[in-house]
């Protein structure tokens, strides 16, 4: 619905090929990068900022935030008719 609402109906189509590309890609260097950020933070165990595992839960709540404004942004867009 919100990519319906984002886009014309002429460009509905890029748009969703656009979208299922990079959800592939993701989906491809996701579980590399997921490891490489484990690794990094069980080597920091010791840190006195943000230890181990809490650094990745900084990270992953970091990414969660853009995430949610990214999807209000077709809503605060103004559509000129």
């Amino acid at each position: 619905m919100l990519q319906n609402k984002a886009v014309d109906q002429h460009q509905r189509g890029a748009a969703n090929g656009i979208a299922m590309t990079l959800q592939s890609s993701f989906k491809a260097i996701g579980p590399a990068c997921g490891g490489a950020l484990l690794s990094w933070s069980q080597k920091r165990l010791d840190a006195a900022f943000l230890p181990g595992d809490q650094m990745i839960f900084f990270i992953l709540n970091v990414i969660e935030g853009i995430g949610i404004l990214l999807t209000f942004k077709p809503f605060l867009t103004t559509n000129h008719y």
